[in-house]
C-alpha cells in the first residue's frame, strides 16, 4: 500500500475520513476484502488465520515518532513520548523500562551535576532510540518485500 492510498483505507463505511485509524466495524467491505487477500498472500499462517477469523477488522496507521531532544532543563521525555517505535520491533516497553533505569542510574552518580548527567543520559537514550527507530524502519520495509534479506 502507498502512502496515497492512506486516506482512502482510512474513510470508514458511512464515508467519514479518520486521520490515524478505523476502528473495528468501519471498515468498508471493499478494503476488509482486500485486506483479506493480502493477508493471504503476505502473511505467516497464524497471522492470516487471525486476520480471516476477525469479523471486524479495524486499521491502525503505522507512523515513526523521533524526537532530537528529551532533556528540557531538569524535565525529560522518556517512552514512548520521545520514540515510539513500529509495533513490529516489540520494543515499546522495553524502551520505555529502558529510559527509566538508564535515568536512574543516571541520577546516582554523585561526582557529576545534575544538569551534566542528564546530558550523558540524553545521549545515550537518542541513540538508542534512532537506532530502534530506524530497526522499526528496516524491519518494516523487509516485511513489505521493500528490501532484500
Amino acid at each position: 500500500m502507498s502512502a496515497a492510498e492512506l486516506p482512502a483505507l482510512l474513510t470508514g463505511r458511512d464515508g467519514r475520513p479518520h486521520p490515524f485509524s478505523l476502528p473495528p466495524g468501519a471498515l468498508g467491505d471493499a478494503a476488509a476484502a482486500r485486506l483479506r487477500r493480502e493477508a493471504d498472500e503476505w502473511l505467516a499462517p497464524q497471522f492470516r488465520e487471525l486476520v480471516n477469523v476477525t469479523a471486524e477488522p479495524f486499521i491502525q496507521a503505522i507512523a515513526d515518532l523521533a524526537v532530537p531532544r528529551m532533556v528540557f532543563g531538569r524535565v525529560i521525555l522518556l517512552g514512548d513520548a520521545a520514540f515510539l517505535p513500529r509495533p513490529h520491533t516489540a520494543g515499546g516497553a522495553a524502551k520505555a523500562a529502558s529510559n527509566a533505569l538508564a535515568l536512574a542510574q543516571a541520577l546516582v552518580q554523585e561526582d557529576l551535576r545534575i544538569d551534566a548527567r542528564l546530558g550523558h543520559w540524553e545521549t545515550l537514550q537518542l541513540r538508542d532510540g534512532r537506532a530502534l527507530t530506524e530497526r522499526g524502519r528496516w524491519m518494516g520495509d523487509r516485511i513489505m518485500g521493500l528490501q532484500a534479506a
